[in-house]
């Protein structure tokens, strides 16, 4: 009897640890969801441990920490349910990064884009993003389906413009802004009407555009577009610049900053920066456009030198255990 009671005691007790977890979850507890999942990894194996790590992974405020996670399902727990879902996480992830010769590999490896349009989709924008235009084509024209589909189209589209085949690029994008539902498009088009010489014709475009979606990035560009340019102040270099008291960065003219993560949903970038802010106050949320979507990159300081920032970065990275990317800063009016 004692044999055959263990087992279901210890699936019990595994069973409630991840309820509370995802209670703790729902209520926006995410410390407290951490540590749950973490605790029933510790008491699982097989599926359920696999359940524990990814459900673990979409709560760590550590990207770092959550690209390892999804690492461990994927590495021992492949054939599990959890191992596609953890495996697309991590391409995901990949992606977000800048990473994607990695992010496709990981999509190859798995053969996730036979098991989801998504993944496809990714797989074709990071193909894009290599200039593997034929490449890109051939898992972007599997994506049939949705939102999806109209982020493959553009994708489509991107990639006849990098082919060379502008006339169809632009009657692609020409196409998607027609529809209204993607306000990239509509600026692509523009921008195709702006490379005519239509520069009125571009305008209008713009400003509905402007109308229809006033709090895209997008329309964020068509007011730089046709705004009087503002001076820039040049901050002062070798720490940290322009912090006021409460530690927000205003950045202006040139240099290099320190990226800790690049997310495309904002409460990733939220739970990253959230915690380097309790070391580091200044730390901020830059959102762009990249590649048809908006990303959401988690940034320290402006430094006059990429010397100056390395040091800072090493520094801040031994106290936080985060990695850090140097990168350069242009004027806002450079793009």
């Amino acid at each position: 009897m004692w044999l055959g009671a263990a087992p279901a005691t210890a699936r019990d007790d595994f069973d409630d640890v991840v309820r509370r977890a995802k209670r703790d979850l729902e209520a926006g507890r995410y410390v407290a969801a951490d540590s749950g999942f973490a605790r029933a990894a510790e008491i699982a194996s097989g599926d359920d441990r696999a359940e524990a790590l990814y459900l673990r992974a979409g709560v760590v405020r550590s990207g770092t920490e959550a690209e390892a996670l999804y690492r461990r399902v994927v590495d021992e727990h492949m054939g599990s349910e959890w191992g596609r879902p953890a495996a697309f996480e991590l391409a995901k992830i990949m992606y977000s990064m800048g990473r994607y010769e990695g992010a496709r590999g990981v999509i190859a490896a798995a053969d996730l884009c036979a098991w989801s349009e998504d993944a496809c989709l990714f797989d074709g924008m990071a193909a894009v993003m290599l200039r593997r235009f034929d490449e890109a084509g051939v898992s972007l024209e599997r994506v049939k389906r949705g939102r999806q589909k109209t982020w493959a189209s553009l994708a489509l589209a991107e990639a006849q413009a990098g082919m060379g085949n502008q006339e169809a690029a632009c009657e692609r994008y020409q196409s998607l802004a027609r529809a209204r539902v993607n306000p990239t498009a509509w600026y692509r088009y523009g921008e195709c009407l702006e490379a005519a010489g239509d520069e009125d014709a571009a305008r209008r475009e713009y400003d509905q555009l402007a109308e229809e979606f006033p709090q895209s990035p997008e329309a964020v560009r068509v007011a730089g577009k046709f705004a009087p340019p503002v001076p820039v102040a040049e901050p002062a270099f070798g720490s940290p610049a322009g912090e006021d008291e409460k530690g927000k960065a205003a950045l202006g003219g040139t240099g290099y900053t320190l990226q800790f993560g690049s997310f495309s949903e904002r409460a990733n970038a939220s739970k990253l920066a959230s915690e380097i802010k309790k070391r580091y106050p200044g730390v901020r949320i830059d959102s762009e456009l990249v590649n048809y979507r908006e990303v959401f990159r988690v940034r320290y300081g402006q430094y006059a030198t990429r010397e100056e920032c390395q040091a800072a970065g090493e520094a801040m990275s031994r106290e936080i255990e985060e990695r850090f990317t140097v990168m350069p800063i242009t004027r806002a009016t450079d793009d």
